[in-house]
């Protein structure tokens, strides 16, 4: 009888050693400190600067290759504007006289004109003049000059469409009147064609 109590004993130990073990084993580690300290913490105002200045920086490369493209697409389009203008009012046979106020010139312009092979013709004081093709102007003033010029042009192309069409409707009924008389002649022709053969068989 008293081997078995020392026995239980002896297990009794045993369990309550491996209690002590679990109980001593070391937590798990963790690279990061999850505390309030590294949560609340104050930040590196550095880290924030240079956090802002990428940002900045990575918006300025996407804005600078828009940009390329932009500028390259206006200056397409401003050569095939400027060269239609010039095919139309070439055509119509028109200039264009406009205020210089209506257009910020970089100086004082006394007179300012859009000839019919699109040369914008400036005249400054003491009769000075420059010319240059329109679309060789800075785009602020090719703007200005179409927002004038627009209008205009609407005006001159209607008036211009209108002479055509009475020139048309003119044409039309000469011709009408024409083959009107062509056919009475050749129907007579024809009756003395008839009547010169009838009289050659007698």
């Amino acid at each position: 009888m008293g081997e078995a109590a020392q026995t239980n004993n002896d297990k009794v130990a045993q369990k309550t050693e491996t209690r002590n073990k679990a109980v001593e084993e070391p937590p798990i580690f963790c690279p990061v400190k999850l505390t309030e300290e590294t949560s609340t913490g104050p930040r590196d105002p550095t880290a924030d600067i240079e956090q802002k200045l990428q940002e900045f920086l990575s918006v300025v490369n996407e804005e600078s290759t828009q940009l390329s493209k932009f500028l390259a697409d206006e200056s397409k389009l401003v050569d095939e504007v400027c060269l239609s203008l010039v095919t139309v009012i070439k055509r119509l046979g028109i200039s264009f006289n406009f205020h210089p106020l209506d257009v910020p010139f970089r100086r004082e312009v006394k007179k300012a004109v859009l000839n019919k092979d699109g040369q914008l013709v400036l005249t400054y004081d003491k009769d000075e003049s420059h010319s240059a093709f329109l679309a060789e102007y800075p785009p602020e003033i090719i703007m200005a000059v179409l927002w004038v010029v627009i209008p205009e042009l609407a005006r001159a192309i209607t008036t211009y469409r209108k002479k055509l069409s009475t020139r048309a409707n003119f044409l039309e009924k000469v011709k009408k009147e024409l083959k009107t008389v062509a056919k009475v002649i050749e129907t007579e022709q024809a009756k003395t064609e008839l009547r010169t053969e009838q009289n050659g068989w007698c």
